[in-house]
């Protein structure tokens, strides 16, 4: 007998060797792609939120820039208002009309 195996059985443990390296990077491979696939789709809802996200801020930003041009515009009328009461309150006075002091405003 000879001090090496029969060459089928060191073939043999090639073979199965080979064979579990195979199978092992198969599975590896089926775990990465389905670890790549839940990243994707976690990456594509994230960016769907981010859009909606965005598309709300800009919706809101819009309404309170209108906002803010309507209060402009009520103070600017209401600044006018009050110039036109004291021209006319003046001018009632120098005709010797009786003003009554104006009542103090409340605010909401």
């Amino acid at each position: 007998m000879t001090d090496t195996g029969p060459w089928w059985a060191a073939g043999s443990v090639v073979a199965l060797w080979v064979l579990r390296e195979t199978w092992t990077a198969l599975l590896a491979r089926r775990k990465d792609r389905t670890e790549t696939d839940a990243n994707v789709d976690l990456l594509n809802g994230l960016i769907q939120r981010v859009k909606s996200l965005e598309e709300s801020q800009a919706a809101t930003t819009l309404k309170l820039t209108e906002e803010i041009k309507l209060r402009m515009t009520a103070q600017e009328e209401a600044h006018r208002l009050r110039l036109r009461i004291m021209s006319l309150e003046a001018a009632m006075r120098g005709v010797g009309a009786v003003i009554p002091p104006e009542d103090p405003v409340v605010s909401a």
